[in-house]
């Protein structure tokens, strides 16, 4: 008796199984991709089939995520409820017709869905789920993201300089790749030398960006004097996010190769001056605080850096976070959810919400990237989170790891390493109403300046967010500082 209890309760729970709601999405292989592959495979779902998939309609949609090995042509996978979620399970979804899109990321060295390499399928499909909670989708991955094609002009060409610095550091080929931009004047006067400007973008910009034109008149190309101008691409080769041109302990020592490596090249290839008070710096955002590391860290190799609303200087407060007081990244004091993407109608979204979704994206997202920027690898080489991903509790050990890189305490222990500055100082620039509070930082940042007597300005423009910061006016006033510094360089 107690056996055939046994059955049958195993038989109903078996009933119950099959007859719960279910949801499965089945995407298949391309019949031109034979894999293997290995990777991680993203299922993207989006409620109002009339809107597109964009990053910020995505990060408000439920998504699902599988790990993926020896992956090959004619195979399934299956993405069901035992599936990785963002915001909800699977099987939780209401009811209804939903947009699908997959992407399977294979490319372990660069960040990014459309990293090259990666699988996605082209063609979206519709997944219907009845009343009942069931539905079933069918996708398929059909397309392989490559690599972008640089496209030179006669004054514009690519740079992919091998790096040995950089090489040694990763036990691999590593390149700086960067957009090297001529003024007119470069091919009839073949006896002149320039003075030369490195802009560092912000978060996605690559060196591809800098063969755009207006891109190149964001940063001043083309305004006063001649120049060459140089567009980094912050992004080469790192999984981790921008590494700004910063010497780090993960990402490796991009800030040396910049200074002992490609600026030699220039002026060996590109007459360049050889002048060290001739060479400047300009970024935005993360590359804006590239900007201030470089200017602070080889001094001697730069006549004066320009930032506009860069990545925070002062840890006292890093994105609304204090991380020397601080205890939880999530939370305020009252225990309320701090806001991220400040708007004037309040914050689009929380701490909690948006790293969530940047640790269901995978590797590279902004928050990691501050990590490999300023601190320790673990065993494996992967940056070390500072707080913990589920409750925000802040880890005060990596706090001590990043001191070394909030700029305002290297200001209070320069000494008289200060007066090493840059002749024409660093000037920093930022909107009253950054979305990402960055003001805060750099006011900071500048009253501690001010405390030593530093060649360093901050202005705050009125009303001004993150992105709007560098007006036309202001890339004037720029160009016409580098233009002052660089004096009179003679044919």
């Amino acid at each position: 008796m107690l056996k055939l209890c046994s059955a049958l309760l195993l038989i109903i729970s078996f009933c119950q199984a099959e007859c719960a709601a279910q949801v499965k999405i089945a995407v298949s292989l391309d019949s031109g991709l034979f894999g293997p592959y290995k990777g991680r495979l993203r299922v993207y779902t989006l409620s109002d089939t009339t809107k597109e998939f964009t990053p910020e309609v995505m990060e408000k949609e439920p998504a699902y995520a599988v790990n993926v090995h020896n992956w090959s042509a004619r195979e399934r996978r299956v993405v069901d409820n035992s599936s990785t979620p963002y915001l909800i399970p699977l099987d939780s979804l209401r009811p209804g017709y939903y947009r699908l899109v997959a992407v399977l990321d294979t490319n372990t060295r660069r960040r990014g869905n459309s990293a090259p390499g990666n699988l996605y399928s082209s063609k979206e499909a519709i997944l219907y789920i009845d009343a009942n909670g069931r539905g079933t989708g069918n996708l398929v991955l059909n397309r392989t993201f490559r690599e972008r094609e640089f496209r030179p002009t006669r004054f514009v060409r690519e740079i992919r300089l091998h790096s040995d610095l950089l090489s040694r550091f990763h036990h691999d080929s590593i390149f700086v790749q960067a957009a090297l931009i001529l003024p007119d004047s470069f091919y009839e006067k073949p006896d002149r030398i320039y003075p030369v400007v490195f802009i560092i973008p912000g978060w996605g910009g690559t060196h591809h960006h800098g063969a755009i034109p207006g891109n190149q008149r964001t940063y001043g190309v083309g305004t006063g004097k001649e120049k060459i101008y140089v567009y980094l691409n912050a992004e080469s080769q790192t999984p981790w996010g921008l590494h700004a041109f910063v010497d780090s302990r993960v990402n490796g020592p991009w800030g040396k190769a910049l200074v002992k490596e490609m600026l030699p090249y220039l002026r060996r290839t590109y007459r360049v001056s050889p002048n060290p008070g001739h060479a400047f710096l300009t970024g935005q955002s993360s590359g804006g605080y590239g900007v201030v590391w470089l200017a602070m860290n080889y001094p001697e190799h730069f006549g004066g850096a320009w930032a506009t609303s860069p990545d925070p200087l002062d840890f006292s407060s890093f994105t609304g976070v204090n991380l020397y007081q601080d205890t939880n990244y999530y939370m305020n004091k009252d225990g309320s959810e701090r806001g991220i993407y400040k708007t004037a109608n309040g914050y689009k979204s929380t701490m909690r919400k948006s790293y969530r979704w940047e640790n269901f994206e995978g590797d590279g997202g902004q928050q990691q990237s501050f990590e490999a920027e300023f601190g320790l690898p673990d065993k494996d080489g992967r940056p070390v989170p500072i707080f913990d991903m589920t409750s925000g509790r802040i880890n005060r050990r990596v706090v001590q790891s990043w001191r070394m890189y909030d700029l305002a305490l290297r200001l209070e222990k320069m000494g008289k390493a200060i007066d090493k500055l840059p002749q024409g100082g660093i000037t920093i620039y930022a909107g009253s109403e950054d979305n990402f509070r960055l003001n805060e930082s750099a006011e900071s940042f500048g009253r501690k300046a001010s405390a030593v007597n530093a060649r360093i300005k901050v202005k705050i423009i009125p009303g001004a967010d993150h992105f709007k910061v560098r007006s036309e006016a202001l890339t004037q006033e720029i160009q016409q500082q580098i233009d002052d510094l660089s004096g009179n360089i003679s044919d």
